[in-house]
């Protein structure tokens, strides 16, 4: 381009940027609008009291609404995760909300948790137990937990469910995550000995890892963040962990996304005290033990089917107390407050010695990915 080209081009540039300046100011002042509303929300629930800050309906009825609405050209995987983020700085006008995870700062149940409250949220890692975010809630140490409940490739998540059968907490919502394994290290490739990763993950990378990394020394760690925060400290390590790992320690990504299978999904549940009123899309969890005689299992399912409500999962825990005695984790569509699922839930206690009601929630049909790049500050609080 010539010189008068360029400086033709300049001042369109300038000119382009001048009212890219003037529509963020106009942002701007429709956000602070947005917040003063909020602001006035929280005065009225506090008035009110027992009136819940987070209300996982009305933030997918938002969501959903504004992703329909939008025509473009911003990008519509954008629009939720924009809108995440101003839906959790407006939250925290009115309170903060103390959130719990499993894990260290940087695991996958750290993004989940990411991903349903925004960075806006107060949270709270528990590294050993699953346990430990049961009790933190319990204790009113936070609001709300969030923990997996079930991966697509391994199943329910033992001791999630093991710990629904002794608490009294509920879910009150569920975020869905796209597992993505994450190779990390500052060393470079030919030089790691050792690779630090989670049992789970391994198995989920054990075909990659057999043809790159068969001859090095693998460690199991409590969790995947565990593992990156390990490696970040020793030469000749890596990790097997999640993005937002590699952003928290400062820990390159080697290799991208190195599980063996592709849609690996983790279904986490958030835990707590409140519960939700029926949406018209929703899901109900809980536990049963039937009654030991036989066919006692396909009696059970009867009223799900006499009720045309649909089933989307079952599998059995053997009970603690009796030997060759279990307990089946159920799921269905509905909610307990619907007249059909209480006919079918009456029913159910003819075959049941036992039926124990983990919640009614919101259902979420897509997985969310949290954003890319999310700031150390925000992202590991504690």
């Amino acid at each position: 381009m010539t010189r008068p080209e360029i400086s033709e081009a300049s001042q369109q540039i300038a000119s382009l940027r001048e009212r890219i300046d003037a529509v963020d100011l106009a942002i701007l002042d429709l956000l602070n609008q947005r917040a003063a509303i909020v602001e006035e929300v929280g005065r009225v629930k506090q008035a009110g009291k027992g009136i819940s800050t987070y209300v996982p309906r009305r933030e997918r009825d938002i969501l959903e609404r504004l992703s329909r609405e939008n025509q473009g050209p911003f990008p519509q995987q954008a629009v939720p995760l924009v809108f995440r983020e101003i839906i959790s700085a407006c939250r925290s006008l009115e309170a903060t909300l103390n959130i719990a995870y499993f894990g260290t700062p940087g695991s996958f149940s750290h993004t989940a948790a990411i991903n349903r409250f925004g960075n806006s949220a107060a949270f709270h890692h528990q590294p050993e137990h699953i346990s430990d975010v049961f009790r933190a809630v319990e204790k009113g140490e936070c609001k709300y937990g969030v923990v997996p409940i079930r991966n697509s490739t391994h199943g329910v998540v033992a001791e999630t469910i093991d710990n629904f059968i002794r608490s009294d907490l509920r879910i009150y919502a569920e975020t869905h995550l796209e597992v993505h394994h994450q190779f990390l290290s500052r060393s470079k490739p030919e030089e790691i000995q050792r690779i630090y990763t989670h049992g789970q993950a391994f198995g989920q990378c054990r075909e990659w890892l057999e043809k790159h990394y068969h001859q090095a020394e693998y460690i199991e760690v409590a969790n995947t963040a565990l593992g990156a925060e390990r490696a970040s400290r020793e030469p000749g390590t890596a990790a097997i962990a999640a993005e937002l790992a590699s952003i928290i320690y400062n820990l390159p990504i080697l290799y991208p996304n190195i599980e063996d299978r592709s849609h690996n999904t983790t279904r986490f549940v958030v835990i707590g005290y409140d519960s939700e009123q029926p949406t018209g899309r929703d899901k109900t969890s809980m536990i049963v033990q039937l009654r030991n005689r036989p066919g006692s299992l396909l009696s059970a399912l009867e009223p799900f089917r006499k009720h045309k409500i649909n089933l989307t999962h079952i599998d059995s825990r053997p009970t603690k107390s009796e030997r060759w005695e279990y307990l089946f984790f159920i799921e269905f569509e509905g909610h307990v407050q619907e007249d059909r699922v209480q006919v079918a839930l009456t029913d159910l206690e003819e075959f049941c010695t036992h039926i124990k009601l983990l919640g009614s929630y919101p259902e979420e049909e897509t997985c969310r990915v949290s954003p890319t790049r999310i700031s150390e500050q925000a992202a590991i609080e504690t």
